[in-house]
């Protein structure tokens, strides 16, 4: 029935052309944005999913830079143990020759000079060789390191219970006379055993969180992958539906023109 006062399929072709353009608007945001989910609305139960997912990234994001600086501590702690392993090379090389019958007193009080200049640089970079002011070969060193997102994972401890220091490593006597040269020797061939022991342990320290940190690794690809399921846009589908929308767009807007037309027609009846 023809009515110049409820224009119906006027009021059906806007409310098709809202529904159509707030589709085209969500559709335009997914493009612009990269995301298929760019509010609550569009997707309540993917975005919980994503919500805790980033949670999880973030956790395992830390992780990683836990893993890097325990790395960090351990290289530190390392390159200080590596130069005291140098030094008492050398130091094993002077009290090996004071020990000898073919140098003099006087020569062997110039061998001790040296002796005692690199105990003491021994004792200096014990002092110096820290990560933030922490000293980390004074035998006091004790953190652990969470490398897991998982809160039910026990952390790795670092533990660096041995003072490297001349005390520590319990080196003594001097080398100026044949005697105490001797007695050096002995004590030099236990301080190096010591440091690579201790050089050792690092290692192994260093080696566990070389893996730890490829495993973070994993899990963050592996996360980010599940993570981009419920969010990364379907650029295709998108613009293949932006298509079809711009198709109803145009349908329902010429739907409303010819709806205007018609009743200006009926309208003339009147006249």
């Amino acid at each position: 029935m023809a009515s110049i006062n409820t224009n119906m399929s006027a009021t059906l072709a806007v409310s098709s052309l809202n529904k159509t353009t707030d589709e085209m608007t969500s559709v335009l945001t997914a493009m612009s944005s990269g995301r298929s989910i760019n509010s609550a609305s569009d997707d309540a139960a993917g975005l919980a999913v994503y919500t805790a997912m980033s949670v999880d990234y973030a956790a395992w994001d830390q992780a990683g830079d836990n893993a890097e600086v325990a790395t960090a501590i351990l290289e530190t702690a390392d390159g200080g143990l590596a130069e005291i392993a140098d030094i008492l090379e050398r130091m094993y090389e002077l009290a090996s020759q004071a020990s000898s019958g073919s140098v003099t007193d006087t020569e062997r009080a110039y061998l001790d000079d040296e002796y005692t200049e690199l105990s003491s640089q021994i004792d200096s970079i014990v002092e110096s060789t820290t990560y933030f002011d922490t000293s980390l070969l004074d035998g006091t060193y004790s953190e652990s390191f969470t490398v897991s997102a998982d809160s039910a994972a026990a952390p790795i401890d670092v533990t660096l219970g041995q003072a490297y220091d001349t005390t520590g490593l319990a080196i003594a006597a001097g080398i100026d006379s044949s005697a105490n040269a001797t007695t050096a020797l002995g004590e030099i061939e236990a301080a190096i055993e010591v440091v690579s022991g201790g050089r050792a342990s690092v290692g192994a320290m260093m080696s566990r969180f070389d893996y730890a940190a490829g495993n973070i690794e994993t899990a963050k690809t592996n996360l980010e992958a599940a993570m981009g399921v419920y969010m990364d846009a379907d650029v295709a589908a998108l613009s293949a539906e932006q298509t079809e929308l711009g198709v109803k767009m145009d349908s329902a807007i010429q739907a409303l023109s010819i709806s205007n037309e018609n009743l200006e027609k009926l309208s003339r009846l009147l006249s």
